[in-house]
């Protein structure tokens, strides 16, 4: 009977990753999904330091959206819960109380790393977007 495996690492932005798929061919793995997203905590270390006004409601906006879109409502629940429990617009201390809420609970480190990265990242450009649009 065949697997299915699912492998997660880091790698530099220097790997080629065609390289990588075509050595995993010829060790006989086939059907090679490749999903890629930004190393968490490289990518937390960059996020902004300073409270970005209104990031915890567009948060809690998103992730409603995302759940009523077809995402699972442990995460949701979980991640609202967060949110609310946080009381902050500090885009890394909520992008942590996110993350940890559902890493390893009702997500995978992998996929709630991406599913952090997507909200804070898509609020905040959310949120830069209306307030120069309203000329703030």
């Amino acid at each position: 009977m065949r697997k299915n495996i699912e492998i997660t690492g880091i790698i530099a932005d220097s790997i080629d990753i065609e390289k990588i798929k075509m050595l995993m061919e010829a060790a006989g793995i086939a059907e090679i999904n490749v999903r890629t997203i930004p190393q968490y905590d490289d990518w937390l270390a960059n996020l902004p330091i300073k409270t970005i006004p209104g990031l915890s409601g567009a948060c809690l906006e998103w992730i409603r959206h995302w759940g009523n879109g077809g995402g699972d409502l442990s995460s949701e629940t979980c991640i609202t819960d967060a949110v609310k429990t946080l009381e902050s617009d500090i885009p890394a201390e909520l992008a942590d109380a996110i993350y940890n809420r559902v890493a390893g609970y009702s997500k995978s480190d992998f996929d709630a790393a991406g599913l952090t990265i997507e909200m804070i990242d898509g609020c905040i450009k959310e949120l830069e977007i209306k307030n120069d649009c309203e000329g703030i």
